[in-house]
């Protein structure tokens, strides 16, 4: 009897058919393994969250700050708040065993040139610190990429070491750097872009700036859309929400003054003026309460051991761009 092969009419419809399953199947794949980096993410965040709350724990509810540990100046040379930098904040927690350098890079960065996981952390006698013997945390660790000031890390390169944010914690916003229990108190979490205006828009919708900073941002690509943001914010009670706008709902500040005044949904990455009982007068930036998120690259300003507060600079922008005379300092993309 002779067999009978497959006409090349039955080939192509197999074929076809292969081809169309696989166009079926490939969107749900990368869903999938979207959804799982956004999962592994969630889980980097709430360790960093938890490690901040241990710390707390033995640190009179305070988190961490090199500017409370490094008192003699011997890991950098930077004296009082100047030293409290992302990159050092960071450091502390993986010098004392919290975290690993791996947490600190999400699995969904996307700035992979300029921010990659510090392979080289030293634990002991760090060669960056003044004094390696008596160091407290590795000072090259980055917390943004880029030329960093040397008093903050000295012989530090470029690359930067950290995808994520956090609170500020200076001024007024420094009574969130403890473990206060809050659950809508955002205090670490996935950075964002740069938003036009610094007040609420009448809209109820934030736009974005039209630069590299803005609808060039590479956050927006982490979790979110080509022109949304969307990523795992970590609240003072401990934990993690995925959130899907810039203001989440159950995220508020009191807009307005006096009998005006009303709760309005926060824009976690835009420091906004409009805030009731904010010194929009003074010279120095960072003096509302609503919740913002910053990756802080360096400190401007002067300070000595015995200063409450330094003279901060541009804490109000994400990017590392210049609004002031002392240039940026802070770095969001």
């Amino acid at each position: 009897m002779k067999k009978r092969g497959f006409t090349l009419i039955e080939l192509l419809v197999v074929i076809a058919i292969i081809a169309l399953l696989v166009g079926i199947l490939l969107p749900a794949l990368g869903k999938a393994r979207q959804s799982a980096r956004q999962l592994k993410c969630s889980t980097q965040v709430r360790s960093v969250v938890q490690a901040m709350v241990t710390w707390a724990n033995n640190n009179q509810s305070r988190y961490p700050l090199a500017s409370d540990v490094d008192t003699a100046n011997q890991t950098v040379s930077a004296q009082g708040e100047l030293k409290n930098t992302t990159g050092n904040f960071l450091s502390l927690l993986i010098f004392n065993g919290h975290i690993s350098p791996e947490i600190c890079v999400s699995p969904s960065e996307t700035n992979t040139g300029n921010i990659q996981v510090n392979t080289a952390y030293q634990l002991t006698n760090p060669s960056g610190a003044v004094q390696p013997s008596n160091a407290l945390w590795d000072p090259k660790f980055l917390g943004a990429p880029g030329t960093q000031n040397a008093q903050m890390h000295p012989g530090a390169g470029t690359t930067g070491h950290n995808s994520y944010a956090q609170v500020p914690p200076f001024y007024r916003r420094k009574q969130f750097w403890s473990d206060t229990f809050s659950s809508t108190e955002a205090v670490f979490g996935n950075r964002g872009p740069r938003f036009q205006g610094t007040t609420f828009p009448a809209s109820g919708r934030w736009t974005l700036t039209s630069d590299s900073f803005g609808t060039g941002s590479n956050t927006l690509a982490i979790h979110g859309g080509r022109s949304t943001w969307e990523g795992n914010i970590g609240y003072n009670d401990g934990h993690v929400s995925f959130e899907t706008k810039p203001n989440p709902d159950t995220v508020t500040y009191s807009r307005g003054s006096g009998a005006s005044a009303q709760a309005v949904a926060d824009n976690l990455f835009v420091d906004e003026t409009d805030e009731n009982g904010r010194d929009n007068a003074s010279v120095q930036v960072g003096q509302g309460t609503n919740m913002v998120l910053r990756v802080i690259k360096s400190v401007g300003g002067t300070a000595s051991a015995s200063t409450s507060a330094p003279q901060l600079t541009n804490l109000a922008l994400p990017d590392g761009g210049s609004a002031g005379s002392s240039g940026g300092n802070c770095w969001g993309d």
